[in-house]
């Protein structure tokens, strides 16, 4: 009678050992699974912060001029377009950047009085106004 006993405990043993080995695998299945879709939705999110990027230099671009005064030396100030403002980025360069393309969005090709500060909070801001400006002619 003890043989019974030993050989039912012995296979009770294996049993779980066996379902142990069985969960873990399914375990790293669905980990695997879930860093995968985790995975693609980075790619995706990363793509569109690329293409975001590259339309934000794109349009800073079109921005010929910048003077932190009214006037821009060698243009004359066609048309005022409308005040433009930024924050919560990481660099005044940043902001200037950020700014420039809100003022080209808004049809500007230069910004007078502009001006960057870095917040309490730690991120900077920047401000200014979108104006039309045309070349001096000598």
């Amino acid at each position: 009678m003890p043989d019974a006993w030993v050989v039912a405990w012995v296979a009770g043993g294996v049993c779980v050992v066996v379902l142990a080995v069985a969960i873990r695998w399914w375990q790293r299945r669905r980990e695997a699974a879930y860093d995968a879709r985790r995975r693609a939705e980075l790619r995706e999110s990363r793509g569109y912060l690329y293409m975001q990027q590259q339309e934000l230099e794109r349009l800073a671009a079109r921005i010929i001029a910048t003077s932190s005064t009214a006037t821009i030396a060698g243009f004359q100030i066609v048309r005022q377009i409308e005040a433009v403002f930024t924050d919560g980025h990481i660099s005044p360069t940043r902001a200037v950047d950020v700014l420039k393309a809100l003022a080209a969005e808004k049809g500007g090709n230069a910004i007078v009085n502009l001006a960057s500060e870095r917040l309490p909070t730690g991120k900077c801001a920047a401000r200014g106004d979108a104006v039309i400006v045309r070349t001096l002619d000598a």
